[in-house]
This record gives structure tokens, sequence and C-alpha cells, in this order.
């Protein structure tokens, strides 16, 4: 009985103290609005907090002299939207007021936000993650402070079973500077120094990710509803797999971005409908960040021994990242499968994030930003058996040739016996004989694989980087590797 009352005391006690702080100060605002702050550009941005319930909020900003008013709740919550100008490195400073108290949120920039999600490696900081290195942090940290225009914030790791009204994360934005960058997702952080750089304004990074994470765990309850539970790593999925969402990225919702990087599926691998699941989280987060369209862009899963009964079910998996890829509105992938380095089959955080940063920056300028760039390397797309046996391959997304890598790997071929084995592959030119001119001459060139085998005499389908661990270096001139692929539906 003494400690239930002892409990109760200290509750009463809490509540109280809450609504003595609120009574004593007016104006409460997330960490999301505090420091080294980005506002994202040329939108209606959230300003929002808490205040003691009824009180009027008064948020005024300098860039275009206009005041925002809203009142308190009786939950004493308050939110307006700013109408924000186009990116720039002025620095704003945007004040708050209710009756005679005034907070200001200093050195403002406007520019572009980007929520950067996921798993470990995403979550993966510039300083390394157990015992696994990042491939030039030192460089990174020590030439940080040239970043004028990026900032960021981290979301703090927190677990919620349901909504919490009022939630406010975690962490505080900061400039870029070897004093704060160690401890920031590397992926995240090349993918926003390279943004920043090529755009020449401010990039405004907030990264929300838990290490061994599902997908599941990022969906609320009614959307995990709609999906029968499963078993993958033995982990049974039910309702209490929103603990992330609830706890987490609802609450940092709140902040507008322009869109959204994606670094997940490691946990997923052998779980069924990845591509359909992912596209309806989407389309929850979307509605929860208030756009009517977001730019997303998937990493595939770098290339890793998996075991315990998932062997080979990795390249599923990735082809489940490609076509969520194609059915995910303004959603591009980046492949990742000639970046792991021949020490890392058993390295489940490959070092070169760098690469990775920079290949999804070439594909936010190229769809979300418009610029006329090639950005992904070659998608298999059609295969055409030759007299001798071997195979003829041809492929989008190489505009002008194939990169020459000297000995091409990653193919394999299989007959009828739908044994696959390792193949030899060549790139070649051949003239376009399906598109002729008036007098019959073919118009272009296609750019083509031939694949062949010394253990298949008649080709019936091909593979190429379908395994967990299978190196590629098969790219297109602009140096995009080519994706992972396979020519037959065969059951797994």
């Amino acid at each position: 009985m003494c400690n239930k009352k002892l409990i109760s005391l200290l509750a009463v006690l809490v509540v109280s103290g809450s609504m003595m702080m609120l009574q004593a100060q007016d104006i409460v605002l997330p960490d999301l609005l505090k420091g080294a702050v980005v506002l994202q550009q040329k939108t209606d941005a959230r300003i929002w907090g808490k205040a003691r319930p009824g009180a009027k909020i008064t948020v005024r900003t300098p860039w275009n002299d206009a005041s925002y008013t809203s009142l308190a709740d009786k939950d004493s919550l308050w939110s307006v939207k700013v109408a924000t100008p186009g990116a720039s490195y002025t620095p704003y400073d945007i004040t708050i007021s209710s009756n005679k108290e005034k907070v200001t949120m200093k050195d403002v920039l406007i520019g572009d936000v980007w929520f950067c999600g996921g798993q470990s490696n995403m979550e993966m900081p510039l300083k390394g993650l157990m015992g696994c290195y990042v491939e030039g942090a030192a460089n990174a940290i020590l030439t940080s402070g040239n970043n004028k225009g990026l900032r960021y914030a981290t979301v703090q790791r927190n677990k919620a079973s349901e909504e919490q009204k009022g939630c406010f994360t975690k962490g505080i934005w900061y400039k870029s500077s070897a004093a704060t960058v160690a401890d920031v997702t590397a992926c995240g952080y090349f993918f926003g120094e390279a943004l920043s750089q090529a755009l020449d304004y401010p990039i405004g990074l907030v990264s929300c990710s838990w290490s061994g994470s599902f997908l599941e765990d990022w969906m609320d309850k009614d959307l995990l509803k709609k999906y029968p539970d499963q078993k993958v790593f033995g982990a049974e999925f039910t309702k209490a797999y929103t603990n992330y969402y609830y706890g987490m990225l609802e609450p940092a919702s709140k902040f507008t971005i322009k869109g959204m990087i994606w670094y997940q599926g490691e946990s997923n691998v052998g779980s069924p409908d990845y591509a359909e699941r992912l596209a309806a989280a989407v389309e929850l987060w979307k509605s929860k960040f208030e756009l009517k369209s977001m730019p997303f862009y998937i990493v595939e899963l770098a290339p890793w021994l998996y075991s315990q009964g998932f062997e080979d079910k990795c390249p599923y998996l990735r082809e489940q990242q490609f076509e969520a890829s194609k059915i995910i509105p303004d959603a591009g992938i980046v492949s990742t499968n000639d970046l792991a380095l021949p020490w890392e089959k058993e390295v489940i955080h490959p070092a070169r994030k760098k690469e990775v940063g920079q290949r999804l920056a070439m594909l936010a300028l190229n769809k979300a930003y418009g610029f006329n760039l090639t950005a992904e390397g070659p998608v298999y797309k059609s295969m055409r058996i030759e007299e001798d046996g071997s195979a003829f391959l041809t492929f989008d997304n190489v505009p002008a040739g194939f990169m020459n890598n000297g000995e091409i790997t990653g193919f394999e071929a299989a007959g009828d016996d739908k044994k696959f084995y390792p193949a030899k592959a060549q790139t070649l030119i051949k003239f376009n004989r399906d598109n002729l001119d008036s007098t019959g001459a073919p118009r272009g060139l296609i750019f083509g694989v031939k694949v062949t085998s010394e253990d298949v005499k008649n080709i019936v389908a091909v593979r190429y980087c379908f395994r967990d661990y299978l190196i590629g270096n098969l790219h297109n001139v602009e140096g995009f590797p080519a994706f992972p692929f396979r020519t037959d539906n065969w059951e797994e």
C-alpha cells in the first residue's frame, strides 16, 4: 500500500510540476524547433509547441513581416503554418510571443529538408557502428565545417505503443561541424553534403532510424492490421510492432519536409509482400507529413551472407525493393551491389557510405530537382537466345553504353535443369534492326551483353548478382551499377 501511495503522490507531483511550468512559461517549443533550424522553402511550414490552455500565441516571421496566431487548446497544444520564401543563406530570427513572454528561434535558414529513415545502415554514424567503420570518415569530419548550409537533427530513440498526443521528440539542430558531425548518420550526411554543394543553398537533415527495426515498426496499428502476422528471424509480428512509429516518426512528422531517403530491409529479409507493405507505409507517412507528393528514395540492400535459414533470400528482398521503387509515386532506388568490399561478406554495415549518399543525391537532382542527369544504372530489359546457345541481353539506362571494367563479374546461367553456374559476359554493340528508316537502314545502336557458360550448353535463364553476396561490375558509362536481376520466375 505504501508503494502505491508513493507512486500516486509522485504522479500528482509530476502533473502539478508540468502545469506549474506552463503557467510560469507560456511557450514551450519542441527540440525540432531548437538550435540551428532549417525550414522547408516555398511552402507552409509548421511551427508548433505548448502553452497554458487558452493562451494566445503569435508567431512573427521577418522575411515577409507577417504574423500568425493560434490559441493553445485544452491539451496545451498550439500550431501555426508560416509561408516560407525561397532558399537562401540569410539567417532569420523568428519570434514567438504570448502575453509578456517571447521566445526567439535564432539563426533559422530556409532550404530543403530531407527525412532520413531506416535501420542500422541509415543510423550508422560517421564515427562507425559496432566494430564497423565508415570509409573516409576522418576527412569528412575534418572538412565538415566547410558545409556552410548543411544542418542536421537526430530524433532520439523512443518507444510508444500508441499515439502520444503532444509528444515532443528529443534532438535539436546543429550546424555541420567537427564538434557534432561524428554522431550524425553517415549515409544522410554524405547525401546532404552532395546536395547542398550541387544546389548551393541550405539543406536540412532529420535522422529518424533504429538499428534492427522492421518496416512494420514504422507503421501505425491500422495499417499493420491489413497484413497477416509473419515470422522473420524468429520475430513474431503483432500489433506491438508500431513502437518507433508512435515513439519517433509520428511526432517528428509535424516538421515540414521535402522528401525522404530510406535504408531498411535487412530485418525483413524473408518476409512476404515487402514492396506492397513499403508502398502502403509511404502513403501513411506522406499523409502524416501532409504532403501531396513526397520524393522517396530507397537504398538497395548491400551484399552480405545471410544465415540461420535465410540464405539466398536477400536477392528476393532486393527484387521487392526495386518493385517498390516502381509502384511508389515519386520514388527511386540506388544500387549498392558494387560497393561491398571483399572482406565484408559477413559485415552487415559496409564502409562505403559516401558513394551511397552521393548516388542518392544524384537521384534527387534528377527526379526531385529536374536536372537532366543519368542517375540510375542499367536495368534488365529483354533476353534473346542465340543459335549457339548463348544469351543476348538488352538494358535500359545505357544511353552511351557500358563502362569498360575489364572482365565482367556477377553473371550466372542455367539450362533446363534450373541449376545456375558461373557465366562469362561480354558487352556488345549491335545495330537496332527493329527500328529501320525509309531506306531499310537501322536507326541507332543497341548496347547489350552476351552471356555464355562452359557448364550450360543451351542457356534458358540468366541471373546477375542474384545472391546474398555476389559482387558485380557491370556499369553504364556514367558510372552507375546495373541492378541485380533474374530473367526467370522460378520459385525460391
